[in-house]
């Protein structure tokens, strides 16, 4: 599973580059932070996917007895790391509505040969990505 949210989140982050350079940056404020968001996210996304340190189980919501200093120094870790997590699946829920807002807007689409594929990355992405955020130790 990891592997295939890596290859999405870099496919997403390729052709989002890929359709900067040809059409350019819009305008609008709604685009624009859409614009950040498709390439901001792939690389929180990689990031915390591809991190070594470990949890014990999903959010971490359990609480630990605190025996020694070295142990809160990790728990102080943990409990960043899930922040983290937790801002991983809410940028990706973010960017899952708001490319179903620019989907929805822009209605008829452009007849390109790539606009299919970019679009199945672009929902594909995100779900994958929560997937693997919420189901697995990272």
């Amino acid at each position: 599973m990891k592997l295939v949210t890596v290859i999405l989140n870099v496919a997403m982050f390729v052709f989002t580059c890929f359709v900067l350079i040809a059409e350019g940056i819009s305008r609008e404020t709604g685009y624009i932070f859409l614009i950040f968001l498709l390439l901001f996210v792939p690389v929180f996304n990689l990031s915390m996917i591809l991190s070594e340190r470990g949890h014990d189980d999903w959010l971490d919501f359990h609480l630990r007895k605190k025996a020694s200093d070295k142990q809160v120094g990790t728990d102080s870790l943990s409990s960043g790391k899930v922040v983290l997590k937790i801002a991983a699946i809410a940028c990706n829920i973010i960017l899952l509505g708001l490319s179903c807002w620019a989907f929805v807007s822009q209605y008829p689409h452009p007849r390109e040969s790539g606009f299919i594929l970019f679009t199945a990355i672009i929902f594909l992405t995100p779900i994958i990505s929560l997937v693997a955020l919420a189901y697995y130790k990272q």
